[in-house]
């Protein structure tokens, strides 16, 4: 079955003129009037529906903004409807801290009569006529337009600082492949994502060390706030500095990235686990922890990769499926039975090797490679036997790469990376960990 992804595009303009910028802003702040106004009349005639919301409503604020192109008070009306049900949607789960919707920032909403795009910028609709605006179109911009990507004849803008910021989207049906030969699981962990490839039995660790980089954050914006706190304003400006979402923003695009690229090259299908949302705060109830771990645990962004890496595998036409996580890192792959865990379970200071070992086949590997192995087996497919060919054969091929900002991570099959850890490796591990 086809499916259809989308992307999202920011342009920023150049710092505008006196007169653009007066323009533009006059279109930003009465749109967000009239969305702040329609949430609050709709929810009290309990109207979510964006049809009977321009059928009741349109009339009233054309008469009260009569200089605003009409396609603009349309699109208030509907971006209002869409939070109406966002919300109730919240509220019905008990998620809702509010009793109404709170419209604290926003973007305006362009059809197709109120804006026109080309290579010398665009053109936008206001109460003072069209304004032409010269756009930075940037690398990804031409990558998607010159590679089988549909622009969508919808925009959102917003104007800050004097500089127009446009969201364009991009759209693509892709249809993914079901005519797979192998199976990769994946276990996705706060330090590290684990692939194992079957009947290859063949694992990979991609390490992130995302613990190190929250907790790094955690540490130096504690100081930032001590240093700055007689001043919110230049604590501001400090803390934006920090760049923290951009950093972790860029290491889960690194990983999912590659993780599509290697399904892709082995013609594989992806499992992952069917994490419940929130799971963190159930985990940091049962283990206690507080203060920096508990925050470590919540910035674990453990769903963020893998919606991430679903995202990914969709765009490259990889199938992706999700299976039940009970037990995974819990039972061996081998014989399942239960496993005994042989060194520390911490990974507060980075990733390393947690060995299990089975406590009736002897079975000892990692921990992580392990719940791989048991999450690509609980796919209910009949390829080929998955098990282990002989009693006496422990042996999985096992690679660990490290994945940062700066330098590209590699795989065996894509760039010849060369380092190695095998089943000896954790034998070793495990003696260091004894002795």
């Amino acid at each position: 079955m086809s499916e259809e992804i989308t992307k999202t595009v920011e342009l920023v303009s150049l710092r505008l003129n006196a007169g653009k910028a007066e323009a533009l802003s006059y279109v930003y702040k009465t749109y967000g009037e009239i969305l702040k106004e329609a949430v609050d009349i709709m929810q009290y005639k309990g109207i979510t529906s964006w049809v009977k919301g321009i059928k009741e409503l349109y009339r009233y604020f054309r008469q009260k903004y009569p200089d605003l192109p009409a396609n603009y008070v349309q699109q208030a009306i509907r971006d209002a409807a869409s939070r109406l049900k966002s919300f109730q949607k919240l509220k019905e789960k008990g998620l809702a801290y509010t009793e109404k919707p709170e419209v604290k920032q926003w973007t305006v909403s362009c059809g197709n009569k109120l804006w026109k795009l080309s290579f010398q910028g665009v053109e936008i609709s206001t109460h003072a006529g069209w304004i032409r605006i010269p756009l930075l179109f940037h690398k990804q911009f031409y990558i998607l337009y010159n590679s089988g990507w549909t622009l969508r004849s919808s925009c959102r803008w917003k104007i800050e600082d004097r500089k127009l910021r446009l969201y364009v989207f991009f759209r693509k049906t892709v249809e993914p492949n079901t005519n797979y030969s192998k199976v990769i699981g994946i276990d996705v962990n706060e330090n590290n994502v684990t692939l194992f490839t079957l009947p290859d039995h063949k694992a990979i660790t991609l390490v992130t060390n995302h613990s190190k980089i929250v907790l790094g954050y955690a540490y130096r914006r504690k100081a930032i706030q001590e240093r700055h706190a007689h001043s919110l304003r230049s604590l501001r400006v400090a803390l934006r500095k920090l760049r923290e979402r951009n950093v972790k923003k860029a290491l889960r695009d690194k990983v999912a990235s590659l993780i599509a690229k290697i399904a892709k090259k082995e013609n594989a299908i992806l499992i992952l686990e069917k994490l419940p949302k929130r799971f963190q705060e159930k985990v940091l109830k049962k283990s206690g922890l507080k203060s920096f771990d508990a925050h470590r645990l919540k910035q674990s962004a453990i769903r963020g990769i893998q919606n991430r890496i679903v995202e990914k595998a969709l765009e490259y036409g990889v199938k992706v499926e999700f299976v039940d996580p009970k037990n995974t890192s819990r039972t061996c792959p081998r014989c399942g039975s239960s496993l005994n865990l042989m060194t520390g379970n911490a990974q507060r200071r980075g990733w390393k090797p947690r060995v299990l070992k089975c406590s009736k086949c002897g079975f000892t590997h990692d921990r992580d490679v392990i719940a791989a192995w048991n999450i690509a087996k609980k796919l209910d497919v009949s390829l080929m036997p998955w098990g282990s060919k002989g009693a006496h054969d422990p042996y999985v091929e096992w690679q660990v790469v490290t994945v940062n900002r700066k330098v590209e991570a590699q795989h065996p099959s894509l760039d010849g990376w060369q380092g190695k850890a095998t089943f000896d490796y954790v034998k070793k591990v495990l003696a260091i960990e004894q002795s």
